[in-house]
Formats: C-alpha cells, structure tokens, sequence
C-alpha cells in the first residue's frame, strides 16, 4: 500500500497538472474573445477563472505542511481570504462591464443599428476553444478517479467543481459553432447568462472549499462533551473545538482527563474516542490531547506537539 507522502504527491502533482492545464485555456479563451470581440468567450474566460482559483486553493491545502492536521480551520486563512476578495472583485469588474457592452449591443440592435453584433467567430476558433475544453475535462475525470484511490479531499472537491460545469463547455460550443454560421446575436446573449451563471458557479466553489472563511462550530461542544464523556475511563472533556461540514470532513481537538486507573491504555481510549467520533459524525479528523504528564494520547498526532500538563 502506498504512504501518505506518496498520495499527497500524486494529488499535488495532478492538480498542478490542472492549473497549467486551466491557464492555457483561459489565454486561449481570452486570446480569442479580445481578437474576435467575442463577449461569451470572455464570459467563458471568468468560469476558467475560477477554476484556476479553485485548483489553487486545494494546491495550497495539500502543499501546506500544516494542512494535514486541518490546523488552516481555527482562523481566517490570509491567503485564501485575500484571494477571495481578489477575485470576487475582478470578477465584479469583468462582469459589469461584459454585461453593459452587452446591453450596448442588444440596444444598438433593437435600433436597426448596423455592427449591432462584432462578435467574428469562426470555426478554427471554435475547434481551438473546443479543444481546450474536452482536454481540461478530461484531467478532470482522470483526477477526480484518482481522488477515490488516494482519498484526496482538495484533489476530489476540484475535480469535482470543473465537472459540474463541463456541461456548460458543451452549450458554449454549440452556441460558438451557430455565431460562426451567421447567429451574431447569441454572443450577447450567451455571454449575459454566462456572467450570471459565473456568480453562481464562484459562490458555490467559496462555499464548497472555503469553509474556514465563515468559521462555523461543525458540532456543538455540548454533544461532543456528552459523546466522549461516555467512553469508559474519561472522567472529563474541555477546550473542544470543532471545524468543517458534518458528513464531508470535520475536524476535532479536545483535551480529555482520565482515572488514574485508566492510564496504562490512554492510547486505547484514545482510539475507542476517535472511533465513536467517526460513527456519530462521520469523517473526522481528531487531535486528542491528555490532561497530564504522560506521553500523548493519540499517537496519530503532530509528532511536534507536546501534550499539555493539566493546570
């Protein structure tokens, strides 16, 4: 069985395999919409956007040593705040103004104003466009089934965010293939609902990949106080907090006291804890700490950290 240093190498090189995958389609995307006044190619160019800033963000998880313990869900991650908001107002920007140039152009040609609609697509453009997008797609596919053999989380939830949309790369090829025919007219329409469609697909990827930004409590500490406290020899549970999305991937520290009797086994106990975790909330990753002078209780955890003594 491979180790978890080899999987997380696997994933990083993948998703490092997307971005430059993502960063070429979108110069080509923004390439030919600048050259052939395309609006839905540029509108195209705001969803490759964001997959770029989602394959980075799970690039950042998995090449973060401090990722793996989920140590990123106690506070606002700077990086990943800083290029939400980036992003969230380039796409604001990007967005009017492809919207309001669209709306110049439906006017224009509701007053029977000739070059209502410049948009020159023709068919090797579309070939080119089209090109990009089955290969992107299909590293998509290719990660997201690796994502099930190395149990990826930031691999899997990238693959999955670029496929919801593949269907969308359909529809625009359909519609760049009918521009290229003499349709002028679909390129403002296709690049107004687009914009609107690049709303929806940014705030489900925040949303989906960004739970820290919110910083929710996953379970309330009452439950989980109540849960551990029923493992034979724990005698008390305190400084619980818990992070994430309950049923995908939630993560737990807690400080927990045992009777004296029940030192011999911390680890065991240890361990019964984490299981009952897991069979009440699903995957969980735990870091246990042991109220005393002993060695830690989880030997799962970060080998750096020491435990705490009990005050």
């Amino acid at each position: 069985m491979k180790g978890s240093g080899y999987q997380r190498q696997i994933s990083y090189r993948l998703l490092l395999m997307m971005l430059w995958l993502a960063l070429v389609v979108f110069a080509i995307e923004l390439t030919a919409g600048w050259i052939s006044d395309s609006l839905c190619l540029l509108a195209e160019a705001l969803h490759t956007l964001i997959d770029i800033f989602s394959t980075l963000l799970s690039l950042i998880a998995i090449a973060s040593p401090q990722r793996a313990l989920g140590k990123e869900i106690w506070g606002h991650g700077r990086v990943e705040a800083a290029g939400a908001l980036f992003l969230s107002a380039l796409m604001g920007f990007a967005g009017i103004s492809v919207l309001l140039i669209a709306f110049g152009q439906a006017q224009a040609f509701f007053q029977v104003a000739r070059g209502a609609f410049p948009a020159l697509i023709t068919l090797p453009i579309v070939f080119l466009v089209g090109v990009g997008m089955i290969v992107i797609i299909s590293a998509a596919w290719f990660s997201a089934e690796q994502s099930k053999q190395n149990s990826s989380l930031a691999l899997k939830l990238n693959s999955e965010h670029v496929l919801s949309s593949s269907w969308l790369s359909g529809l625009l090829l359909i519609g760049l293939f009918l521009i290229a025919q003499g349709q002028a007219w679909l390129d403002p329409l296709l690049a107004t609902i687009w914009v609107f469609l690049a709303v929806r697909n940014l705030w489900m990827m925040l949303q989906r990949q960004l739970p820290m930004l919110l910083k929710p409590t996953a379970i309330a500490p009452e439950a989980l106080n109540q849960l551990v406290c029923q493992t034979e020899g724990v005698t008390r549970c305190t400084r619980i907090l818990s992070r994430g999305m309950v049923g995908r991937q939630v993560w737990v520290e807690l400080h927990i006291a045992l009777h004296p009797e029940y030192m011999v086994i911390a680890n065991s106990i240890g361990e019964k804890v984490e299981r009952s975790l897991r069979e009440r909330y699903g995957p969980v990753r735990t870091k246990i700490w042991l109220d005393s002078t002993r060695p830690k209780l989880n030997p799962k955890a970060d080998p750096r950290v020491e435990p705490t003594t009990a005050s």
